[in-house]
């Protein structure tokens, strides 16, 4: 009998606003489902929105693709033991619980650990929520809630999911040197095998930014350097509007871009269609102010498209690969720089960029064994070998 996972998070496909935690746990299931039986607890509608899916049975457990179990609860059932139920059911050798304040994704199992077997692994991925950056929204509600977990002792009874050495430093900072920490990159999606060499065309610049409209992805930052553009150019921004007063002062933005840059809002759409969108695209820019690991990053990477990103994620070095670039965003002149560059790239210039992004995408896989790093990591050992408890 295979061992048993339970995932908690918030938001769960078929939901798409909230990004690369959806994505995470998505290519974390295929990648594990052959030797791992796993049961997914979610919410019942996608991030921000009012309605509940209208293609899945909301309110119970549904059959994931053949791969994994998942109920998508409602509101009352998560205020109502919803993670409790799901723990009875599941019986799980490990519980894999993604993010620092999520409601169902952490909160709620954590404070339920004194009702659990103590044979239970915990692991808890941060997802980027001890960054600054992240910190520095709501700080008032976040603050209390570490200092709980490092007080009461939850958080030595835990193994820290940390996807880089940049985020274990941040566990450390927060839970000490003895925090149990597991570095271990995030699943992307696999690179296209035969890239699609574009014919970019000399003075014509087309750009994607794929992320919330919100302040951590920084979409103003990228609208005001589009102001010092020369060349023909399109933004296309591909993701759902977050932050309704920050939307506004990129419309505001917008207004004063000069006639040569055009912008144009996708909005929330599938990840099939937002590959779609980033592969039209010759270049996709995202000056986060902090990810975790990238994933809008990597599938760009993955389809052969270059990116201009800032230096507060996972993915560096990428110039030298000819990759794309990764910026410090207090030179806002060397974005800026690059930009023109990008505009002014002959067709033979940009296909060696092309080549030198997938190629990038390709050794991600090459140099991590991903399965034999995430059986260790939720179950403590190979899962092929791993007991199962009967």
């Amino acid at each position: 009998m295979s061992p048993r996972l339970l995932i908690c998070v918030d938001w769960f496909d078929p939901g798409t606003r909230a990004g690369g935690p959806i994505r995470s746990c998505v290519n974390l299931i295929r990648l594990l489902h052959h030797d791992v039986k796993i049961s997914v607890l979610t919410g019942d509608r996608d991030l921000g929105a009012e309605e509940c899916y209208s293609n899945v049975r909301c309110g119970t457990w549904n059959n994931w693709n053949g791969q994994a179990t998942c109920w998508y609860a409602t509101r009352r059932q998560h205020a109502t033991g919803a993670f409790l139920k799901a723990f009875r059911r599941v019986q799980p050798e490990t519980i894999y619980l993604n993010g620092m304040f999520s409601f169902c994704g952490a909160i709620v199992p954590l404070l339920s650990l004194r009702l659990l077997e103590g044979q239970t692994r915990i692991v808890i991925a941060p997802r980027g929520m001890l960054k600054e950056s992240a910190l520095s929204i709501k700080r008032w509600k976040k603050m209390p809630w570490l200092t709980f977990l490092r007080l009461s002792g939850i958080s030595g009874r835990v193994v820290f999911h940390a996807t880089s050495e940049q985020e274990a430093e941040e566990v450390r900072g927060w839970f000490g040197t003895s925090a149990t920490i597991r570095v271990v990159p995030n699943i992307p999606c696999l690179p296209v095998e035969k890239l699609n060499v574009a014919q970019k065309e000399c003075g014509k610049l087309r750009l994607s930014f794929t992320g919330r409209v919100h302040p951590v992805k920084n979409l103003l930052y990228l609208l005001r350097l589009l102001k010092t553009v020369t060349c023909e150019c399109s933004l296309n921004v591909i993701g759902p509007i977050e932050d309704a007063a920050y939307d506004q002062d990129c419309q505001h933005e917008i207004a004063e871009l000069p006639g040569n840059v055009t912008v144009k809002f996708s909005g929330a759409v599938s990840n099939e269609d937002t590959l779609r969108l980033v592969a039209d695209s010759d270049f996709m820019v995202l000056p986060t102010v902090g990810e975790n690991f990238g994933h809008a990053i990597f599938e760009a990477l993955s389809l052969g498209i270059p990116v201009l990103i800032s230096d507060q994620t996972y993915w560096k070095d990428l110039e030298t690969d000819r990759a794309g670039w990764d910026l410090n965003l207090s030179q806002p002149d060397q974005f800026c720089a690059v930009l023109e560059r990008m505009g002014q790239m002959s067709v033979e210039e940009y296909q060696m960029w092309q080549t030198g992004a997938h190629r990038r995408a390709i050794r991600f896989f090459e140099e991590h064994d991903l399965k034999s790093a995430y059986a260790e990591l939720l179950l403590g050992q190979n899962a092929a070998t791993a007991p199962s408890r009967r």
